[in-house]
């Protein structure tokens, strides 16, 4: 199973559309999970196209997008167990995030995380928790980014690819 990961896509406030890398990279996905702050609801619509789309709110969203999305999920992948959230509700990076993020999802394989704009691939305790970053906004020096989840055997091989 492959699952495209993105986050923070904030359009059309911050980019006017999803990057070209990302339209591609959706057509080949078998899932896509989007940790929140669409912004639009024509980004989840676009999404939806191309692949099923599974994603949560985040604190940028409007009441249109609260209709449609939970503020965080959890679900199982092909074995592998997923929580998700934006982020917003924990503390802001680093280790005492991804502590908060376990508390929030004790029985998840992988955490899926967005707010920071910042990508991120770390295992704590066992759990990989991932912040594919931001398509259309990064910040603190990080470049535009999204990420892969391929699912093997229900281990999680997960990757941050970044758009030049």
């Amino acid at each position: 199973m492959r699952i495209l990961v993105i986050s923070d896509t904030h359009i059309p406030a911050r980019g006017k559309e999803l990057p070209g890398k990302v339209r591609e990279a959706a057509d080949c996905a078998d899932l896509i999970l989007h940790a929140g702050d669409l912004v639009s609801e024509q980004i989840a619509h676009n999404l939806q196209e191309a692949a099923p789309l599974h994603a949560v709110v985040g604190n940028m969203d409007p009441d249109s997008i609260q209709k449609l999305f939970p503020r965080r999920r959890e679900m199982d992948c092909d074995g592998l167990r997923i929580g998700m959230m934006h982020g917003d509700i924990l503390p802001r990076g680093g280790p005492q995030m991804d502590r908060s993020a376990l508390e929030q999802f004790p029985q998840a394989d992988v955490i899926v995380l967005g707010h920071t704009h910042v990508p991120k691939i770390r295992c704590v305790d066992g759990v990989w928790v991932f912040n594919p970053g931001s398509c259309t906004d990064p910040r603190d020096g990080s470049p535009r980014t999204y990420g892969w989840i391929d699912i093997k055997q229900s281990k999680p091989h997960m990757s941050i690819l970044q758009i030049k």
